[in-house]
């Protein structure tokens, strides 16, 4: 099966995020061959003329090792405003090359404007289209003027895809409210791969020496982009003078970048707060082991348009290394996770905050709740399960498009 696969973030520096997961894992088997198209999102690309030329990439192993994913970002011009708009322009014409020479069974868009461009292949070539929708996408659009025609191109993909995947209900129930038929839109939750939770406890050993974290220390742990709306500051700011005083013997492990990652060193650094461990990005192999020293997770982002309907991998995957999570009561995570499971709900941000101080004092606890969720991440969440539906998804919508 020949697979193209369509986003608009950096497949390289971004995630790992579901389709990393996804398509590394289908790229291991030697009849399954998948190309996709990304975008230099963050700008890392560079060139000393206007024209950034076309790079490919092989074996990215951004989830597992071993993959076989092809990258391909096409050129472009270093040039503001027009670096995006010409790097569509791009990928329609080497999308298009692609087809022609090797014709895939099946396009699978994860984005908007590439999306576009592929499902307008796809209805070309009669190829079947996926539409596979991980997060509310017109809210992330930087631009708020941008938002209501990235909401129209929403609407129409929804109605003119072949198949929409939703990895949330909440996710699902937008898509039809949106247009799209019910039968056509199918729930595949994000998933954990248990393999990648075995720790090497002379790296976790290592890491304590590094960052000077005791046996005694209340080790708070939270990873991934850090969006303004993550309140990582607002909690550093509400325990900072208790802990100076002794009170709370504390240690906030934050791993990643992105976002708001200058400005929060910055002021960890003005108001002297070393109990707050900032490790910038960290190779998603060796995450295990910074996950390992927590006593408790955080999932503290704040009710949003963007958070309303999401739930992210992090959550499955702090749960499954038996971790007890804090999060705030977002829709779907709540829908999800459910009731003790694992996940321990705040009904909003300034809650979440002082559940910290209580759930300090139950340390000891604390193991019993993270073994609920590695119970339910073992009955719902494994990779394996999930990729089996999906296979089942992409086959049936392969031979209903053939049978048209």
């Amino acid at each position: 099966m020949i697979i193209l696969g369509i986003q608009e973030t950096d497949w390289l520096t971004r995630g790992p995020h579901t389709q990393h997961h996804v398509f590394e894992r289908l790229s291991l088997n030697p009849k399954i061959k998948i190309t996709v198209f990304d975008y230099d999102i963050d700008k890392i690309m560079q060139s000393a003329s206007r024209f950034i030329q076309k790079k490919v990439y092989q074996s990215s192993n951004k989830a597992i090792n071993g993959s076989q994913v092809t990258i391909i970002r096409t050129a472009h011009l270093q040039i503001p405003y027009l670096r995006r708009i010409s790097s569509i322009i791009t990928n329609f014409f080497g999308m298009l090359k692609l087809i022609r020479s090797t014709r895939p069974d099946l396009i699978i868009g994860l984005s908007l404007s590439n999306g576009i461009i592929g499902l307008f292949l796809s209805k070309m070539f009669r190829i079947p289209y996926i539409f596979y929708y991980i997060d509310l996408l017109h809210t992330l659009v930087p631009l708020g003027y941008a938002q209501n025609l990235a909401k129209v191109i929403s609407r129409y993909l929804f109605r003119r895809s072949d198949r929409i995947i939703a990895v949330t209900k909440y996710l699902k129930d937008y898509i039809i409210q949106e247009g799209a038929q019910e039968d056509q839109v199918k729930i595949l939750l994000n998933g954990i791969s248990l393999e990648n939770t075995i720790v090497d406890q002379n790296k976790v050993s290592k890491l304590k020496e590094k960052y000077n974290i005791s046996n005694n220390d209340f080790v708070l742990f939270f990873m991934g982009y850090l969006y303004d709306f993550a309140g990582l500051q607002e909690i550093i700011d509400y325990y900072h003078h208790d802990i100076v005083k002794g009170k709370f013997s504390l240690k906030f492990v934050i791993v990643g970048d992105g976002g708001i990652y200058p400005h929060l060193a910055a002021h960890v650094k003005k108001i002297g707060a070393d109990w707050v461990i900032l490790t910038g990005r960290i190779p998603f192999f060796d995450i295990t082991e910074y996950i390992e020293l927590a006593d408790l997770c955080l999932m503290s982002f704040q009710l949003n348009n963007v958070t309303r309907q999401i739930t992210p991998v992090k959550v499955m995957e702090y749960m499954a290394m038996k971790k007890p999570v804090l999060s705030n009561k977002l829709p779907s995570v709540f829908s999800e996770i459910g009731k003790d499971n694992g996940v321990i709900f705040a009904k909003n941000q300034k809650a979440l905050i002082k559940k910290i101080g209580v759930l300090y004092a139950k340390k000891d606890e604390l193991p019993e709740v993270g073994k609920k969720g590695f119970e339910l991440i073992k009955k719902k969440y494994v990779w394996a399960k999930i990729l089996n539906n999906l296979k089942h998804i992409m086959l049936e919508t392969i031979r209903e498009k053939r049978s048209k």
